[in-house]
């Protein structure tokens, strides 16, 4: 069978310039395995709250995010214990803080609240 994902650091890179060319400043917050680590998104929006999410695959092996909080955002501490609590159970996780001033950012696949 063969593995049709790309390398989360491929992924990664390819993502922080897409983000930039939009507007969106993007940093790696967090280094995960090159391969095959998860990847976790920040979305922060300043006074709207940070936004977390996930990446997964849903029943069928679709790409897909999965939201982490509350869906109105979060206050950036709440949100970045959540980031380290996760980190802690899987050291192989990404990070990627995106910046989103003016609430344009979408996730490149579909999200999920499961």
């Amino acid at each position: 069978m063969m593995d049709d994902r790309l390398p989360s650091k491929l992924w990664i890179d390819a993502h922080v310039r897409t983000c930039h060319a939009q507007g969106c400043p993007a940093f790696v917050v967090a280094k995960g395995d090159e391969a095959r680590g998860g990847i976790l998104l920040k979305v922060n929006r300043f006074a709207a709250g940070v936004h977390l999410f996930e990446q997964s695959r849903d029943f069928d092996g679709n790409r897909i995010w999965r939201r982490l909080g509350p869906e109105t955002g979060e206050a950036e501490a709440d949100a970045d214990a959540r980031v380290r609590k996760k980190r802690q159970f899987d050291s192989d996780l990404w990070v990627l803080e995106i910046e989103d001033m003016h609430g344009t950012y979408s996730c490149d696949a579909p999200v999920s609240a499961l």
